[in-house]
C-alpha cells in the first residue's frame, strides 16, 4: 500500500492581492471610494454606518494581462480569452473588462418598511480585489 500526501505549502505565504490604483497604474486595479449615505439620500433609513468604503474597479485589460493566470475572474473567462486571442468568432470583438473578483459583506443597521430596526450582513458590498473578465 502506498500513501501519497500532498503538502499544502507554506501556510504563512501571503495571498496574491489585486493591484491598488495609485495614479500611475493603468491596468485593472481597485480604486478606493467612500460612499456617504447622506450624499445619496439614504441616511433617512440607514442608521449605521453613516457610510463605507465601497471601492470600485477601473483600468485596462490588455490581452497580455488578461491571459495571466490568477488575474482572470474565472476559468470560463480564461477559455473565452484564449479563443479571443486566436481570432475565433464570435469572440474576436469581445474585450476583457476590469471587474470585482472578490467582494466582502458589511453589517448594517436600518429601518425596514414596517419601521422596525434591522441588523443585517449585506453581501457583496465592498470590493476587495479586481481582475480582468
Amino acid at each position: 500500500m502506498v500513501v501519497v500526501r500532498q503538502d499544502g505549502g507554506d501556510s504563512r505565504r501571503r495571498r496574491k492581492r489585486g493591484l491598488e490604483c495609485d495614479g500611475k497604474v493603468r491596468v485593472c486595479c481597485k480604486r478606493q471610494f467612500y460612499v456617504n449615505f447622506k450624499d445619496i439620500g439614504w441616511n433617512d433609513w440607514i442608521i449605521a454606518p453613516p457610510g463605507y468604503h465601497a471601492n470600485y474597479c477601473e483600468g485596462e485589460c490588455p490581452s497580455h494581462v488578461a491571459s495571466i493566470t490568477g488575474s482572470m475572474l474565472s476559468f470560463h473567462s480564461t477559455v473565452i480569452s484564449h479563443y479571443r486571442m486566436r481570432g475565433h468568432s464570435p469572440f474576436q470583438n469581445l474585450r476583457s473588462c476590469c471587474v470585482p473578483t472578490r467582494l466582502r459583506a458589511m453589517s448594517m443597521l436600518y429601518h425596514n418598511e414596517e419601521h422596525k430596526i434591522i441588523k443585517k450582513d449585506i453581501q457583496n458590498m465592498i470590493v476587495e480585489e479586481c481582475g480582468c473578465s
